[in-house]
């Protein structure tokens, strides 16, 4: 037996101080219908509020910890000012010690979970299924507590014991009775033919009214299972094995509900849409044939809408072609994806009206598996059309998200292609977006995302030789990155930690200081390995690879030629058998790796030059490619491409051609002795 049904935690502001008052006499003053209290049920009988109760105690925090402990229901209005209070905090946190975690009810009256939750709050894995959401526009008091007065149903039937649904049902019937006992009065006051008249009309209404109410709540029901569940778990590291057994099951009840439900139409779309959610988790976990399956499903639902007239069914179609594509680019079936991104591109321009930035994100997808067929130019020319669509609409966080984005891979495109100038451009531009995007929806995802930007920008300008910006840029990504990484379990801020550690060692290998090069690269190659540990992805197994391999490459300069073949060995046959189901620019690089590991360590020139060759012709202009292709044609007699080839790199930055300065000087210091190395150190000057 508890001494409160209902503990109200909440930040003394005006407004939340208002709410929490008309909180605290609504539950309390709430009458149970009769019916559940014939049942042995109750309502809330006594509810806890701070100015309440604490005028009898001088001891703040034993008067609430004891509140707390003999409390059934935790009620905690949130706003803005939540996250700041230190109080509401500790009282969540006390409630979730005790093991009343599931008893928490989150009142959201300004903001969102993500700026109005306290930060012990966020760690309910299924706290948004008990969200009782009362904004309105302008916090206007009486709208909100009109909404009140039936979401904070949820609250009362926790504490007595039955459904959401139960109450709500039987709060109807019992202000239903009212109704018509006021109604037989009057009639009675006034003429028989009128009572029964106006008696069977109410009653007619009651039965339109409750078909209806059956109607809206199988499609609520339908709705849940669609978006609801599944979309709150999908924000769960590791919870997609869960989200596809719950999505295998909508499907069974949403068959049900389609044979019941009289909008027949909209019930279809809602099972295309849980296909498409089944499809996306199923190939998050690797099962590609079935999500292929699962959205082909969503697809040939989607056809058969838009064939019928139904609006949203053309939008549905384009939608599931874009996200069989993306199924496909992640199962390595490029040629396929570039099939279906085509097609998802003319379903959604034929739309009327069409949603600008959903064509903008299925142009930046194009693009990236552009890049992914050896497709430069196609991928240039997708990020551009990406871009115009998006420069021309209002700078909403959507809009912000989605140009930081194209930004980002559009840098690295042009920075791969040796054109630093622009990409650093490209990518300060993408900073500049993100800056503006935390500045209006902060988030770990865009702060993240802002350090892997800035991250590939200070290694565009190192390759620059613009050593001072960089500096400036990897020192703020670094700290920001050390923090983001304390959450041991997100894989993606390790992943931006690991790059910017490689990227740090990069620039640190470009200057000579193998050292300091040497201790960033073993700390990315650490936290890489342990990403494809848990991951198990050939994408993630590639990028440790590389990790390895530069590893090996800053060994050989500092002459430890011994540790240096380690790495190699390590790092090509990781990257072998990563690179068999990865595109182009992978399978390059691999070669380009392979090559470079014949020729400095192997001494075999003619092997070294074919693999070389091989590379080169998959990506002519990733300028890591060339590169090397030139060392493999200075060794073996084609002096001229290589002076060729080494002096158009070193003109595009102080950092390239510092770069290839260093590698002869290794080549050289190894044994490595042509006499072409010095024409070509005089050549870059």
């Amino acid at each position: 037996m508890f001494d409160y049904d209902v503990f109200f935690s909440y930040r003394h502001r005006t407004l939340d101080s208002e709410i929490t008052q008309k909180l605290f006499n609504l539950v309390e003053n709430y009458r149970l219908p009769s019916s559940l209290r014939a049942q042995g049920m109750h309502g809330v009988r006594r509810a806890f509020r701070d100015t309440e109760e604490l005028a009898v105690s001088r001891i703040l925090t034993d008067t609430i910890d004891k509140a707390l402990h003999s409390t059934d229901c935790l009620v905690v209005v949130c706003s803005t000012d939540t996250p700041s209070s230190e109080w509401v905090d500790r009282e969540v946190a006390t409630f979730i010690e005790i093991g009343r975690a599931d008893k928490v009810f989150p009142v959201l009256i300004t903001g969102d979970p993500e700026t109005s939750f306290p930060d012990s709050m966020k760690l309910i894995p299924d706290i948004m299924d008990r969200l009782i959401d009362i904004r309105v526009k302008g916090n206007d008091v009486r709208k909100i507590m009109e909404l009140a007065r039936t979401e904070m149903l949820k609250v009362i039937a926790n504490v007595a014991g039955c459904t959401e649904d139960e109450l709500e049902r039987e709060h109807h019937i019992e202000q239903n009775k009212r109704i018509i006992r006021r109604a037989v009065i009057a009639a009675a006051a006034s003429v028989l033919i009128g009572a029964v008249a106006l008696s069977l009309m109410i009653r007619a209404q009651s039965y339109r009214a409750e078909a209806e109410k059956r109607e809206a709540a199988s499609m609520q029901i339908l709705n849940e299972l669609t978006y609801g569940l599944p979309d709150k778990l999908a924000e769960i590291p590791g919870a997609y094995s869960r989200i596809k057994d719950i999505l295998h099951s909508n499907t069974e009840d949403i068959n049900k509900i389609l044979r019941l439900t009289k909008n027949k139409e909209a019930g279809e779309y809602a099972a295309a849409v849980n296909y498409e959610k089944l499809a996306t988790a199923e190939s998050v976990l690797g099962m590609y044939s079935d999500a292929l399956g699962s959205e082909d499903t969503a697809i040939s639902l989607f056809e058969g809408l838009a064939g019928s007239g139904y609006e949203q069914g053309a939008v549905g179609a384009a939608s599931g072609y874009n996200n069989r594509a993306v199924i496909l680019d992640t199962a390595g079936r490029y040629e396929e994806a570039g099939a279906d991104y085509d097609k998802a591109i003319s379903l959604q321009e034929a739309l009327e009206p069409g949603d600008s930035l959903v064509l903008a994100r299925m142009l930046f997808n194009s693009g990236g598996n552009a890049i992914n067929r050896g497709d430069g130019d196609l991928a240039a020319e997708r990020f551009e059309q990406s871009l115009e669509l998006l420069e021309g609409m209002p700078k909403s966080a959507d809009v912000l998200d989605a140009l930081s984005t194209v930004k980002y891979d559009y840098g690295i495109l042009l920075y791969r292609s040796g054109l630093y100038d622009d990409a650093a451009a490209m990518l300060t531009d993408a900073c500049s977006d993100l800056t503006d995007l935390i500045a209006l929806n902060d988030s770990l995802q865009s702060r993240g995302n802002y350090v892997k930007a800035a991250s590939v920008l200070a290694a565009c300008l190192t390759d620059s030789g613009k050593y001072d910006q960089a500096d400036q840029y990897y020192e703020e990504a670094i700290k920001a990155a050390e923090v983001l990484a304390q959450d041991q379990e997100n894989t993606a801020y390790q992943q931006i930690l690991a790059e910017l550690y490689n990227n740090r060692g990069l620039s640190q290998n470009i200057r000579g200081d193998y050292k300091a090069a040497d201790e960033y690269y073993v700390q990315a190659a650490e936290i890489y390995g342990n990403i494809y540990q848990k991951t198990g992805t050939d994408a993630d197994r590639a990028a440790y690879a590389v990790s390895l391999l530069n590893t090996g490459e800053n060994a050989f300069k500092a002459q430890d030629q011994e540790r240096s073949v380690e790495y190699f060995e390590l790092g090509l046959e990781e990257y072998r058998q990563a690179s068999e189901s990865l595109g182009t620019y992978d399978k390059a690089q691999y070669l380009t790796w392979r090559s470079y590991y014949e020729l400095i360590h192997q001494r075999d020139f003619g092997t070294a030059f074919m693999s070389a060759t091989a590379a080169y012709l998959l990506q002519p202009d990733n300028t890591l490619v060339k590169m090397n292709f030139a060392y493999a044609c200075l060794y073996t007699g084609e002096n001229e491409t290589a002076e060729e080839l080494l002096s158009e790199i070193a003109a595009s930055g102080l950092g390239e051609a510092e770069t290839i300065r260093r590698d002869i000087q290794a080549q050289k210091s190894a044994g490595l002795i042509n006499e072409e190395q010095d024409v070509i150190l005089d050549m870059i000057g």
